[in-house]
């Protein structure tokens, strides 16, 4: 479902860059929300959410999509729609591409990156994530339909949550639930994520702890409740998402985690248990 014809080299395939990430952030969304108390009659329909949530990124460069986005943030400008609209709040969402395209133009240039079709494209994953989720979804409809998958209005919303928040407003709890579960677990892989670490964020290693420092900014941000949180922190404490951490940095489920990381999980352990009593 990922994978995309190369335009560039007719008879060409361009693998998904997020496959394995999606798959991974699925089972890490399962294991939460069954914790969080999600109704057991959502999990199927959120399970193909999660497996397609990323498919507005389906053609991606890794590395042409890192230097984009790296240029952008060494000339201080916001590299997702929702920050980006927060600093400049005379923009519309639909300007939004095209002023990004204006404010980094000449700073891809002087770094020997022609603005060319490619290029806009990739640019689109992000500042018009929605715009190219959309697009990819109907290509794909016709196989999605072969096996029985229909996505649904709050599916898309979902999907969506992360770069535009504002699309889940009017929804039922559970859907807005399902949200937050997405925006939390998909970051939690990510951040654990070693391929994705040194393609596009410029990390040199993964850590437990500076995984949930980045975390705890979506609950400060109210894109994630403390409920979610809570869950999350109390599953990665006991355990229960070592092997998908594992996986996410390239080792086996053999291999013992960091040092670092095992005393991480028994602060977050004691932090559980601290506020189960006091509850």
């Amino acid at each position: 479902m990922y994978d995309t014809p190369d335009l560039e080299r007719p008879g060409h395939v361009i693998e998904g860059y997020d496959k394995e990430h999606a798959e991974r952030t699925t089972r890490i969304v399962q294991t939460v929300a069954k914790e969080a108390g999600l109704a057991e009659k959502w999990l199927p329909e959120l399970e193909v959410t999660t497996l397609l949530h990323d498919l507005g990124r389906a053609g991606m460069d890794a590395e042409l999509f890192g230097k984009i986005f790296g240029v952008a943030q060494e000339i201080g400008l916001p590299i997702r729609i929702r920050e980006l609209r927060a600093k400049y709040q005379h923009i519309s969402e639909e300007q939004a591409p095209d002023f990004f395209v204006s404010h980094i133009k000449q700073a891809l240039e002087q770094r020997g990156i022609a603005l060319t079709l490619r290029v806009y494209d990739h640019i689109l994953m992000r500042m018009d994530f929605k715009g190219r989720l959309r697009r990819q979804l109907k290509e794909r409809a016709p196989e999605l339909s072969s096996m029985g998958i229909t996505v649904k209005p709050w599916m898309e919303k979902v999907m969506l949550y992360y770069y535009y928040p504002q699309e889940m407003a009017g929804e039922p709890a559970d859907v807005k639930l399902m949200g937050m579960l997405l925006v939390a677990c998909e970051n939690f892989e990510a951040y654990n994520n070693r391929r994705r670490g040194k393609d596009y964020y410029g990390r040199r290693d993964e850590q437990l702890r500076e995984v949930f420092t980045a975390l705890e900014r979506f609950e400060r941000d109210g894109l994630v409740s403390a409920r979610v949180m809570a869950t999350l922190k109390g599953l990665t404490a006991s355990g229960a998402l070592d092997n998908e951490m594992k996986e996410s940095r390239g080792q086996t489920r053999s291999q013992a985690l960091l040092a670092a990381d095992v005393a991480f999980q028994q602060e977050l352990a004691a932090s559980v248990n601290r506020q189960g009593a006091s509850s």
